[in-house]
């Protein structure tokens, strides 16, 4: 499981509010067009959403559902494809005038081909979620979100 952290000069309240909010994601999501609810409360545990990225000139959808959450403490939840599973977990530290992000994932390939690229693509999956994260960061900072 890679884990990512990311100090973000903002209070936890800001940062918490602006990470939890549906239409800020495509903001600062690579690739990412929209969420649709599917069931449930989006936000809360149990709650399953549809998010549809555009890659390369296609279409993905991944369904979502939320698996934990801590209001000011942690997000949990699993992204399914057809290819591919995803677990991710987010947590955030207060500390005063900052706030601790820490981002952690982890697939699980579906399908043969999927196995056999994974190990190739866990370079690129990473960069992509760092450079995910510097955007919300940057744009948390600039009060954008």
């Amino acid at each position: 499981m890679k884990v990512h952290t990311i100090e973000i000069e903002k209070p936890l309240k800001e940062v918490y509010r602006a990470f939890n909010d549906p239409s800020n994601l495509p903001r600062w999501i690579q690739g990412l067009q929209r969420t649709e609810p599917i069931s449930g409360t989006p936000g809360e545990v149990g709650s399953v959403s549809k998010q549809i990225y555009l890659e390369r000139g296609r279409t993905i959808e991944m369904i979502e559902t939320i698996t934990d959450r801590e209001p000011g403490r942690s997000f949990a939840g699993t992204l399914e494809t057809p290819g591919m599973n995803a677990t991710m977990r987010v947590e955030f530290q207060d500390r005063g005038a900052k706030t601790i992000l820490r981002f952690s994932g982890d697939f699980e390939p579906c399908s043969l081909m999927m196995r056999v690229m994974l190990p190739f693509m866990k370079g690129a999956i990473s960069k992509r979620q760092v450079g995910d994260l510097n955007k919300f960061k940057q744009l948390v900072e600039a009060g954008e979100l």
